[in-house]
């Protein structure tokens, strides 16, 4: 059995990553039935998927990071989409980093 501190952290980190945008590997396999009417996989395809950063995510972030709930409640729907814009020109920057 995990722990609840295991299971919050790990809801956390992916609010997180979901607030940052986040790349994720996607597989898609297709198969056939054989004569024998047994499943053949044909195809496979891997791609890499990016996901944007997600506003009500982030929102979510910033009051927990500040210890409030009235904190970003009061935050307008322009100042959390100037923090998005602001959030993914640092993950820009560290992606073209990682890249040289």
């Amino acid at each position: 059995m995990k722990s609840r501190n295991d299971n919050k952290s790990k809801l956390l980190s992916g609010l997180l990553r979901r607030a940052e945008g986040l790349e994720a590997e996607e597989r898609t396999v297709e198969y056939v039935l054989d004569e024998e009417g047994n499943r053949r996989a044909v195809k496979e395809k891997t791609q890499i998927k990016y996901y944007p950063p997600d506003v009500s995510a982030a929102k979510v972030c910033l009051e927990l990071e500040r210890g409030t709930e009235k904190g970003l409640g009061a935050l307008s729907d322009e100042e959390i989409e100037r923090e998005k814009i602001r959030l993914m020109k640092e993950l820009d920057k560290l992606c073209n980093k990682n890249r040289t």
